[in-house]
């Protein structure tokens, strides 16, 4: 009998356990799914505009060259394909949710669930923002078969992800500051280089490449 008592026992502890952990996977992939919606970018009705441009401006089987955390916004609003959907593995680091130090089982979720993009691909994106001449980047481009490439005006910020992502030194891309009494609210008088990224960022009309939209935050350019 208490051989039998002290089964019954263990076996409700066993499934307690398991139930806990089911609970706890359930509730992880829900955060998680909570962490991939894009309603940041609905919240952005200048960024919903651009999209919308490209849905009904652009030709339905166009690509689009832009960061992967655009690319919901391109796909579910644009209707048009990307180069690239998520992050790569090797710019893990930069995701928002997966760096949150107040929660670093994120990186458990991530790990779990998140459909890196390769490595490979972001680089190319990567690539084509760090260009220094149009000639390369159309070179680029067309590898990605991108018709159009896509930013945003405050896209600065995320300049050391895309040069983490190509593989380059980012202390040849801009000056480290030396001050920091005060935040850093613009990076621009700290660029050492003029590349793609940094000219379609400031909205510059440039040579090879035809500005579609421009709406003061999202720019268009037609790539071809």
């Amino acid at each position: 009998m208490k051989t039998q008592k002290g089964i019954s026992s263990r076996t409700k502890g066993i499934a307690a356990i398991i139930l806990l952990f089911v609970a706890a996977v359930v509730g992880m992939r829900l955060e998680f799914g909570g962490l991939q919606s894009f309603d940041w970018f609905m919240a952005d009705s200048k960024a919903v505009e651009g999209c919308q441009w490209l849905a009904n401006n652009t030709e339905k089987d166009a690509t689009v060259l832009a960061w992967w955390d655009y690319a919901d916004g391109i796909k579910n609003i644009g209707h048009r394909g990307v180069v690239i959907n998520e992050a790569s593995r090797n710019i893990q680091n930069t995701i928002g949710g997966y760096a949150d130090p107040s929660k670093p089982w994120h990186k458990i979720e991530y790990a779990l669930w998140y459909p890196y993009e390769p490595d490979e691909n972001v680089k190319d994106v990567a690539d084509f923002f760090l260009s220094e001449s149009v000639a390369s980047a159309k070179e680029i481009a067309l590898k990605c078969k991108a018709n159009y490439a896509l930013v945003m005006s405050d896209d600065l910020v995320k300049y050391f992800s895309v040069v983490m992502a190509s593989g380059k030194n980012f202390s040849d891309y801009m000056r480290i500051p030396t001050d920091y009494s005060s935040p850093i609210t613009d990076i621009r008088p700290y660029l050492k280089k003029e590349t793609i990224f940094t000219r379609m960022v400031n909205g510059d009309n440039i040579e090879g490449f035809t500005k579609v939209f421009d709406n003061e935050m999202m720019r268009i350019y037609k790539l071809a």
